[in-house]
């Protein structure tokens, strides 16, 4: 289907009055079980990124919010661009990009980005349940799938970018890929603790493997990775699963606690984890990162993980 066919067969967004800038108290496109979707008109939908840490050059995240509702998600400030300042806005109101194919195909026209990674994911989910009904992310593999020679990665939770398969196998013959499968964790227990609205992480698993088995490149993210939460004991049967289904690796960062992200995950932190509470006063008590030497500890039982369980040694050393 092409991208003007799905938008065709998309019910009409509200076109908010400052486009790019929506009204938080405007009318809401639709809602299902709390979430209230909002219509965000865009001109464009690549954005540049300007840090120098990150191994992609473009952005895309085919919503604003998201819906599975991580505790420890690093994202949530973007909402407060919207004058959304309370941490369940991040995901009970989502906005959908309305003409993100357009725009993405006209960038295209204008500009050569071969060579220039492009990452879809950075922020919000582009499978999030949103993409069920609205469908932006697979208009946006559409308009890709006319052009060739890019450097494409998308990142998500979901099962269901196995529907779109078909073209994720027809980018892989035009583009360079890479599907990153984030899973924190395999005990369901915990996962459905951290990542209340996410799917299952064996259903993330079974994704792993079935992009694996038709020759896309795909890693696990286990991030972030959480002091005191990861120990050896629950990363060890992550990594062996992943290794069983194919992954082509197992990359792992510390937690982020940004202002916005922090009034989330301390109070969850508390009422789940209170013995952890004065470990991570004093981790973040001075900012946002952990400190190089705590981020090193934190790493060393995942990279020792990947090598004992045969991942590239090259690849372990960045987990």
């Amino acid at each position: 289907m092409s991208a003007q066919a799905l938008q065709a067969t998309l019910p009409l967004l509200p076109v908010f009055p400052n486009v790019g800038r929506p009204d938080p108290c405007g009318s809401a496109l639709r809602q299902r079980a709390g979430v209230e979707y909002f219509g965000l008109s865009v001109k464009e939908i690549l954005n540049r990124s300007t840090s120098p840490k990150m191994p992609f050059t473009w952005t895309i995240n085919p919503y604003r919010g998201c819906e599975f509702g991580c505790t420890y998600c690093y994202a949530r400030y973007t909402h407060g661009f919207f004058d959304l300042g309370k941490w369940e806005d991040f995901e009970r109101k989502i906005f959908v990009k309305e003409g993100g194919a357009e725009a993405l195909e006209r960038r295209l026209r204008r500009a050569a980005l071969h060579g220039q990674p492009i990452a879809i994911g950075t922020a919000t989910d582009p499978y999030q349940p949103a993409e069920h009904h609205h469908g932006v992310t697979r208009s946006l593999l559409e308009v890709f799938s006319r052009v060739e020679g890019l450097d494409l990665s998308i990142t998500t939770k979901s099962p269901l970018i196995l529907r779109d398969l078909d073209l994720l196998t027809e980018l892989d013959a035009r583009h360079s890929v890479s599907v990153h499968v984030s899973i924190t964790t395999i005990d369901a227990a915990l996962a459905r603790r951290l990542e209340p609205q996410a799917p299952d992480p064996r259903a993330r698993l079974r994704t792993v493997e079935r992009l694996a088995s038709e020759g896309i490149s795909t890693s696990v993210f286990c991030m972030p990775l959480l002091p005191g939460i990861h120990t050896e004991e629950v990363l060890a049967p992550l990594v062996g699963a992943a290794r069983e289904a194919g992954a082509t690796d197992v990359v792992g960062g510390a937690l982020y606690l940004r202002p916005a992200a922090r009034a989330r995950f301390m109070p969850w932190l508390e009422e789940e984890f209170p013995n952890l509470v004065p470990l991570y006063r004093r981790l973040y008590g001075r900012g946002d990162y952990l400190s190089a030497a705590e981020q090193e500890n934190l790493k060393f039982p995942l990279r020792r993980l990947l090598l004992e369980n045969g991942f590239p040694q090259a690849r372990a050393g960045r987990g």
